[in-house]
């Protein structure tokens, strides 16, 4: 990654605009088997049959009404700083939130975006090796804005919190805007900043919550996330370090 290329990330790239397909990161990826695209390429979809959130957990969305997208980054970091992505992902999100005036926002490890404890965002991100760097990084986003109901799912959007529409268009704008910044201070100093950023908003940290462990429920405190994206618990007992899946918040 290039200051210079940081700076323009999404202007003059492919865009490819869908009316709807299974998965905006399946697509993209497919693309990417068949030739060469710049960094920024963005596939966006106004309804994603199939998409898949961390751990193949289903994305379920409405027809024009949420914003469903993956674009394409070229990070050049080593693989054992992949969590930095999620970091600068998920702070995106966050200020774009923040753009349009959403209140109590907070983010659910390792890279859920929450809204008065419902979940407004996900994240999606694969990334493609090469000799222990991320060579590419393909980056699903998946934002509720004017879906309203959603059934017994635990969600909300930026209509309901709210109670106006919004543009998608626009929105995606100030997200990409966000994005180019946060993406310039991957490899510079200011991403400790983001990394405060990112902990002193995550749900349970410093803060006592129960949690779903080793099929048991526990209580404790998030401490601290690593820089490998490791989350780790004070619990009563003892200090634990987790990965992604080993835990759960009740």
């Amino acid at each position: 990654m290039s200051n210079n290329s940081a700076k323009t990330l999404f202007d003059n790239k492919t865009y490819v605009f869908m009316t709807e397909c299974l998965s905006t990161n399946d697509y993209l990826l497919k693309l990417l088997k068949k030739k060469s695209y710049q960094e920024g390429t963005m596939v966006n979809t106004s309804y994603q049959k199939g998409g898949r959130g961390q751990r193949n957990n289903n994305w379920l969305s409405e027809k024009g009404k949420n914003l469903t997208f993956s674009f394409l980054l070229e990070p050049n970091i080593e693989l054992s700083n992949q969590f930095l992505l999620h970091i600068i992902t998920s702070i995106s999100i966050f200020k774009t939130l923040l753009e349009i005036n959403i209140k109590n926002i907070s983010i659910k490890w390792p890279n859920d975006i929450y809204v008065n404890d419902k979940k407004i965002a996900g994240i999606l991100i694969e990334n493609l090796v090469y000799q222990k760097f991320i060579h590419k990084s393909v980056i699903g986003v998946g934002l509720n804005i004017n879906q309203a109901n959603f059934g017994i799912l635990n969600a909300t959007s930026t209509i309901n919190e709210t109670m106006k529409k919004h543009n998608l268009d626009q929105i995606l704008q100030i997200f990409k805007s966000i994005f180019n910044k946060e993406y310039l201070k991957l490899n510079s100093n200011k991403i400790h900043e983001e990394f405060d950023f990112y902990k002193k908003n995550l749900i349970g940290y410093q803060i006592e919550k129960k949690y779903e462990y080793n099929s048991a429920v526990i209580k404790g405190k998030i401490m601290d996330v690593l820089s490998d994206g490791i989350l780790v618990i004070q619990t009563k007992d003892s200090i634990i370090k987790l990965n992604f899946g080993d835990i759960r918040l009740v």
